[in-house]
């Protein structure tokens, strides 16, 4: 009976979904390749901080939401085949709220303050400053410990280990 549950069109639907979400939120490994190119374009940072923060908004923080809404609807529709203590459940849970903690605690302030200080230096002329470079470099470090969270929580998510 359980295995029937995971066949309902209702569970693949909203598996659909959750998955779709993880790959939207995708476009953030991009960042990196984008901030490498800013010592060559300089005058492209305030544009180009715009870009990634426009993406943040209109497409990884609705797709955070859609990944914890979907991944609730498709433990609820699984029966009995997924316990929410089971450890991928658990650690997707917290892998999320993690997400959301470091999107809005640091990533979305971190960039609205990089965004002036690219705006300043666009005005002042033909180079970054090092306040730039210092906040970028900081970005980038969370950001690959970030892109490492989320890369483990795919494996865990698809592997399943523990069962």
């Amino acid at each position: 009976m359980a295995l029937a549950m995971i066949g309902d069109a209702g569970y693949k639907i909203f598996l659909f979904l959750h998955i779709m979400g993880v790959v939207l939120l995708g476009a953030t490994f991009g960042y990196g390749i984008l901030f490498s190119v800013l010592p060559k374009y300089p005058r492209s940072a305030p544009a180009l901080i715009a870009g990634m923060r426009k993406v943040d908004r209109v497409l990884v923080n609705p797709a955070m939401i859609l990944i914890l809404v979907a991944g609730i609807v498709v433990l609820a529709t699984s029966g009995s085949v997924w316990k929410g203590s089971q450890f991928f459940v658990v650690w997707g849970f917290l892998a999320i709220i993690a997400l959301f903690g470091l999107q809005h605690g640091f990533f979305a302030p971190q960039m609205a303050k990089l965004q002036e200080i690219a705006d300043r230096d666009a005005a002042a002329g033909d180079a970054v400053s090092p306040e730039f470079d210092a906040i970028s470099q900081k970005i980038a470090q969370v950001g690959a410990a970030t892109g490492l969270l989320v890369v483990v929580t795919i494996f865990i998510m698809a592997y399943k280990p523990f069962l």
